[in-house]
C-alpha cells in the first residue's frame, strides 16, 4: 500500500486504500463504480455525502497503516471531513482518486522461470 495525504486546516492527513477500506467502500456504495459516479454527480448534496463517507473510510485506513509504519499521527478530526472542505474545491475528490490509483495500480516484473534458456534465444 501507499500512503497519500489530504490537507485539511493546513495539516496533512494520511489516506490509503486497504482491503478493509475497499470492502467498506463497496458496502457503503454497492460498488466502487457506483462510488465513482457519485463523485462526478452534479447534485452537490449527494456528492458531499459521498466525499464525506469516502474520506472517513480512507482516513481511518490511512491512520491505521501510517501508524503501523511508525509515522507520527495528528489527533483525529473532531468533525466530519466534509465540514472542512469548500464545496467548490475539487481537491478532496482529487485526493480520493490519487489514494485509490496509488493502491490500485501495481508494477509487476516477471522473470522467466528459466532465464538461462531465454538468454540463448
Amino acid at each position: 500500500m501507499k500512503v497519500n495525504y489530504i490537507e485539511l486546516l493546513g495539516q496533512r492527513h494520511p489516506l490509503c486504500l486497504s482491503l478493509s477500506a475497499a470492502e467498506a467502500l463497496s458496502e457503503a456504495f454497492g460498488s466502487l463504480e457506483k462510488m465513482g459516479e457519485l463523485l462526478d454527480s452534479q447534485d452537490v448534496s449527494r456528492m458531499a455525502k459521498a466525499v464525506d463517507t469516502i474520506l472517513t473510510i480512507l482516513l481511518k485506513a490511512g491512520r491505521i497503516y501510517a501508524g503501523a509504519l511508525g509515522e507520527k499521527l495528528l489527533p483525529e478530526l473532531t468533525c466530519r471531513p466534509s465540514d472542512l472542505i469548500d464545496v467548490r474545491d475539487r481537491g478532496a475528490v482529487e485526493a480520493i482518486f490519487a489514494a485509490m490509483r496509488a493502491d490500485a495500480g501495481r508494477d509487476v516484473e516477471a522473470a522467466p522461470k528459466n532465464a538461462a534458456a531465454m538468454r540463448g534465444r
